[in-house]
C-alpha cells in the first residue's frame, strides 16, 4: 500500500512542476504588411525559449518559429501570402528537452495588407535584343530599394535578379533566350530590413529577337612609338569588335626582328597598360610582369582599377622577333557585345639594330575556330649625321689635338676652324 502511495505521489509531484510553465498572455500583432508581421507576447517567467505555429485560416498545416529565445517578447514572420488572414499562437518551453512546455496561447488573427507600401507602376520594356532586355518604372519616392524577377511567359519559375537600389527606374535583365516571349514584374521594398515590400506589379512582356551572328571581322591595328634602330619603344595593339561577332579565344602577335627587353623589369614592375571601351563597360587596366623565366620569358598580368587579375600576357624572345600570347576568358556566349580594346606594352619592346623593314603579324582565333591574320609593315631606320659631318668638315681647316693641319679622318678627335674663325671639336665613329 505505501508503494502506491509513494507512486501517486511522484505523479502528482510531476503534474505539478510540468504546470508552471506558464502560457503567455496578452498576444497581438501589428505592423502588420503584405509579407510580413510583427506578433507581440508578455514575457513568461522561468521559461527556457519559446514556439510559435502560424497559418492561414482554415488552411492546414501549421508552419512554426522555433527556439525563440526567452528574452524576447516580439517575433517578425516573413515571406507570408499577401492578402491573407492568418492565426497563431504561442507557447512556453521551460526545459531544454522539449518535455516541460504550457499550453498553446490564445488564437490571434491579422491580416496581410497596408497602405504604406504602394507598387511601382507604368512598366515599359525597350532596347530588346536576342539575348536582353532593359526593364523601366516610375520611382515610388518612398521606395528604399526594388526587386525584379522575370519568366518565360505562362511558366512557373520566376528569376530574381540582384536588390535595385532607390532612385535607380530601370535595369538590364540578361542571358535571354533568342525568340521568345518573357514577362516581368516589379515590388518595392519601404524600409531597409526588407519587411515592408509592395505588391508585385502588373506584368510586362516582351519578345526577344531573332539572332543573326555577323562574320569574324576585327579591325586591327598596331603601332611603335619610335622607328630608331635600337630604342626602348612602345607596342601598341589596338583591335575593334562589331556587335554579334564571334568572341576572340586565342591571340598571337609576332614580329621578325626587335626583342623584349626582359631583364631591365622585375616582378610587379609596371610595363604598359591596357583599355577596353564597350556599350556596357569601361575597364583601364595596368600590365605589371608576374613569372620572369630567364632573359626570353615573362608572363605579364593585367589588373583592373581595384588592383584585381583579369587576364595575362606571355611574351617572349624568338630566334627572329617577339611573341606575345593570351587567351581570352570564355563568357558563356560565344559572341561580343561590341569592343575597342588596346593593349600598349611600354619601353619594354626594343626595335631590331638595322634599317629595314619590320614586319609584325597578329594571328587570332574566335571561341568558334574562326582564323583572321593580321600583318603590317614599318620602317626601321638608323639615322645618321656622318653625311652632313663630312660636309660641314670640308667648310674649313682641318688640325689634329697638336694644331698641325690634318686631313680628314674617322675615329680621331679633330679641330674644324670654319670660315667665321670659330673652332669646334669633332669625331667621326666608323
Amino acid at each position: 500500500m505505501k508503494k502506491y502511495l509513494v507512486i501517486i505521489l511522484i505523479i502528482c509531484q510531476s503534474v505539478n512542476l510540468f504546470s508552471q510553465c506558464g502560457v503567455p498572455q496578452n498576444i497581438f500583432s501589428d505592423n502588420v504588411y503584405f509579407f510580413s508581421a510583427n506578433l507581440n507576447w508578455n514575457n513568461v517567467n522561468n521559461v527556457h525559449h519559446y514556439k510559435i505555429r502560424y497559418k492561414v485560416i482554415n488552411t492546414s498545416p501549421w508552419s512554426y518559429k522555433n527556439n525563440i529565445d526567452s528574452l524576447l517578447t516580439s517575433k517578425v514572420l516573413n515571406n507570408l501570402v499577401d492578402n491573407s488572414t492568418y492565426i497563431w499562437q504561442i507557447r512556453s518551453h521551460c526545459d531544454t528537452i522539449n518535455a516541460n512546455y504550457s499550453n498553446w496561447s490564445q488564437v490571434d488573427t491579422f491580416f496581410t495588407s497596408t497602405i504604406l507600401c504602394p507598387t511601382p507602376n507604368n512598366l515599359i520594356t525597350n532596347n530588346i535584343t536576342h539575348n536582353s532586355a532593359q526593364a523601366n518604372w516610375n520611382n515610388v519616392p518612398s521606395a528604399d530599394r526594388y526587386r525584379v524577377h522575370y519568366r518565360i511567359y505562362n511558366t512557373n519559375n520566376w528569376q530574381n535578379l540582384s536588390i535595385i537600389n532607390s532612385g535607380v527606374n530601370f535595369t538590364n535583365i540578361p542571358i535571354l533566350q533568342q525568340n521568345t516571349t518573357y514577362e516581368w514584374q516589379i515590388m518595392a521594398y519601404h524600409d531597409s530590413t526588407l519587411n515592408m515590400g509592395s505588391l508585385w506589379s502588373a506584368s510586362d512582356t516582351f519578345n526577344t529577337s531573332i539572332f543573326v551572328p555577323e562574320p569574324f571581322n576585327p579591325i586591327i591595328s598596331t603601332s611603335l612609338g619610335s622607328t630608331q634602330c635600337n630604342t626602348p619603344s612602345s607596342l601598341l595593339v589596338q583591335i575593334n569588335q562589331s556587335q554579334n561577332e564571334p568572341d576572340i579565344g586565342n591571340s598571337t602577335i609576332t614580329t621578325d626582328g626587335g626583342y623584349f627587353n626582359i631583364s631591365s623589369v622585375s616582378s610587379g614592375d609596371s610595363v604598359g597598360y591596357a583599355v577596353l571601351n564597350s556599350a556596357t563597360q569601361n575597364i583601364n587596366s595596368t600590365l605589371r610582369v608576374g613569372l620572369i623565366a630567364g632573359a626570353n620569358y615573362a608572363i605579364i598580368n593585367s589588373y583592373d582599377s581595384s588592383s584585381s587579375l583579369i587576364g595575362f600576357f606571355a611574351i617572349e624572345n624568338t630566334s627572329s622577333g617577339v611573341r606575345v600570347s593570351t587567351t581570352s576568358p570564355n563568357d558563356g556566349n560565344n559572341y561580343s557585345a561590341g569592343y575597342t580594346s588596346q593593349i600598349n606594352f611600354t619601353n619594354l619592346f626594343v626595335t631590331p639594330n638595322i634599317s629595314g623593314d619590320l614586319h609584325i603579324v597578329i594571328e587570332l582565333e574566335s571561341e568558334l575556330n574562326d582564323l583572321v591574320f593580321y600583318s603590317d609593315t614599318i620602317n626601321i631606320q638608323c639615322l645618321s649625321n656622318v653625311n652632313e659631318i663630312n660636309q660641314d668638315l670640308r667648310d674649313g681647316n682641318i688640325y689634329n689635338l697638336l694644331g698641325k693641319r690634318n686631313k680628314l679622318e674617322n675615329n680621331k678627335i679633330l679641330l674644324h676652324q670654319r670660315k667665321n674663325g670659330s673652332i669646334i671639336k669633332k669625331i667621326i665613329i666608323e
